[in-house]
């Protein structure tokens, strides 16, 4: 299966929580297919740290 591109950070409000199939509102780290892969963060600043942390990771094990 192909990792996604890229993930987005999207602040889910709470009448928004079923769309995302989440359980609460906050910020999440969501893939180019719309699939939530990080979460929740109480701020966009947590959620990008995260997000970077994530590529980081990810980078690194390629490497090995």
């Amino acid at each position: 299966m192909a990792m996604p591109k890229s993930l987005s950070a999207v602040d889910v409000h709470t009448e928004d929580v079923g769309d995302y199939n989440v359980t609460e509102p906050g910020w999440y780290a969501v893939d180019d297919a719309g699939k939530v892969v990080l979460g929740p963060f109480d701020s966009l600043r947590q959620c990008e740290r995260a997000i970077g942390d994530r590529k980081r990771m990810l980078k690194k094990g390629e490497g090995e």
